[in-house]
């Protein structure tokens, strides 16, 4: 079985919660779930594979967690469109399912009701070293990490106090002086992550 030593969790503040949204309208309509599409592309797809050691965690509007889990995970393809209807199945799998439960959607997609803090939880159970990706935190070049890390990393909003009460004693780990997209953050700690691996640099 892989190892799963990478994971990301993604702070959806606007994101849809039931299954009725459109799929030709995901800026709109659907609440910015084109960031989140976006997301899971960079989490996961290289040009000719799929990383198999990663998990990552859609928290949309505190309530509905949606988690890919790369080692068993299927159908995912670059367009936002298909990634899409795979979380709106996702969506649709938690309708009715008791709070606290993990319901199966399609292969390596999994959904249930809970809170931001649940995912912490999970993380730390699992023996996730845990970081908190801001503009103002530690230049990630300047700071070590295990072999099992997650990021916490917000959508187009910033981090809200009552998320930061959930992430409070995190470590700020920060990816340059810009405020960056969402998805472009995930690529960019696995582009440093991967170096490091290689040999090519280290800290």
């Amino acid at each position: 079985m892989i190892e799963v030593a990478r994971a990301f969790v993604v702070l959806s503040h606007t994101g849809p919660m039931t299954p009725d949204f459109p799929l030709a309208d995901l800026p709109g309509s659907a609440g910015r779930l084109d960031i989140l599409c976006r997301c899971a592309t960079e989490a996961f797809l290289l040009s000719h594979g799929i990383r198999r050691d990663v998990r990552l965690y859609f928290v949309i509007r505190g309530e509905l967690i949606v988690r890919l889990e790369g080692r068993t995970l299927r159908y995912l393809n670059p367009d936002e469109r298909s990634t899409a209807a795979l979380i709106r199945k996702a969506i649709a799998a938690a309708q009715g399912a008791p709070r606290g439960e993990w319901v199966p959607s399609t292969p390596g997609i999994h959904a249930r009701w809970g809170l931001l803090s649940d995912v912490r939880g999970e993380l730390e159970g699992d023996g996730y070293s845990l970081y908190l990706l801001e503009e103002g935190g530690e230049f990630i070049r300047e700071v070590g990490f295990p072999e099992r890390v997650a990021f916490f990393l917000s959508d187009h909003k910033d981090f809200t106090p009552e998320d930061l009460s959930h992430l409070e004693g995190l470590p700020r780990i920060s990816l340059g002086p810009l405020s960056l997209q969402a998805q472009t953050c995930i690529a960019l700690v696995h582009n440093e992550l991967d170096l490091r691996e290689a040999g090519w640099t280290s800290v």
